[in-house]
């Protein structure tokens, strides 16, 4: 197999067309340059040079030797510069649904900035509907997604159970209940999160299911806003119980569950199907994985 070595010196020679030329220019004797050019041609068995009187000429095999010899020069300068350079960091877009954002994201980024402190993450918090544009679009390279992802083009690969609960005020007629019927749900004053949303999208559904129509006098982005208004018992609304937890232990709501509407589901891994997996998609999903 050709060296780098033994490529560099009949370059050296294909240029000047001189041995002699050439061994002065890489400042190594000229026996050491024709025994080169003689290994080469054994090597792959034929003619690189004319041999004339007085200069050399490359034969259609040197001239295709050539070719490749100089690719090869400017490959290996092109993997030596970037060897000597400073790490480069591995960028990654990242996109979370807000209830995975309120509850979870942080955890996750910062468990990858400590063991992979080369990915550059860029996180961006949107509802279900906005994060799946982002991904068909190319705009997030992965994204945690808590809700119903439409497009057969996108990945989803199940993270962790989560579950839908009621909450309610101290002063709500709820209060205190484990367990309440689909049907006392009705003529209630709901405050839900915004349109486009996977907790909404879920909740809907059961209810269309149940046959029960919703009172919506509210809807919010923000979960710490929606609760705050249940708090003060403005109405009633479904939130995910990891949301909820920290209000729920310090008794300043109620959550109970809704009868025969099993309001359980999965938080997503979500990725384009006709991109390639990075290396960094790769290490965020096992940190991911590992922080849930």
């Amino acid at each position: 197999m050709a060296t780098l070595k033994q490529l560099k010196i009949f370059l050296a020679v294909a240029e000047s067309l001189q041995m002699s030329e050439a061994a002065r220019c890489l400042y190594i004797s000229q026996p050491t340059v024709s025994q080169t050019i003689s290994e080469l041609e054994r090597e792959f068995d034929t003619a690189l040079f004319h041999r004339e009187p007085k200069y050399l000429r490359l034969t259609p095999a040197g001239k295709r030797l050539a070719e490749q010899a100089r690719l090869m020069e400017e490959g290996y300068a092109r993997l030596e510069s970037a060897m000597r350079e400073e790490p480069q960091k591995r960028t990654l877009r990242i996109g979370a649904t807000l209830t995975i954002g309120n509850t979870m994201i942080a955890q996750v980024i910062r468990n990858l900035k400590t063991e992979y402190p080369d990915i550059s993450p860029v996180v961006y918090v949107e509802n279900t509907r906005n994060l799946e544009e982002k991904i068909l679009h190319n705009q997030v390279d992965i994204a945690l997604i808590e809700g119903v992802v439409v497009s057969d083009k996108i990945a989803k690969l199940p993270l962790v159970e989560d579950t839908l609960e009621l909450i309610c005020a101290k002063d709500h007629p709820f209060w205190g209940r484990d367990e309440i019927r689909a049907e006392e749900l009705r003529g209630q004053d709901f405050i839900l999160r915004e349109q486009g949303s996977g907790t909404r999208s879920l909740f809907e559904n059961y209810m269309h299911t149940a046959s029960v129509p919703l009172n919506v006098v509210g809807e919010s982005a923000s979960s710490t806003a929606i609760i705050e208004m249940v708090i003060q018992n403005l109405g009633v609304s479904v939130l995910s119980r990891r949301c909820v937890k920290r209000y729920t232990s310090g008794s300043l709501i109620h959550a109970c569950t809704i009868r025969d509407m099993p309001m359980n589901r999965y938080f997503y891994i979500c990725y384009h199907t006709n991109r390639p997996v990075t290396s960094q998609m790769t290490d965020f999903i096992r940190v991911a994985k590992e922080s849930i």
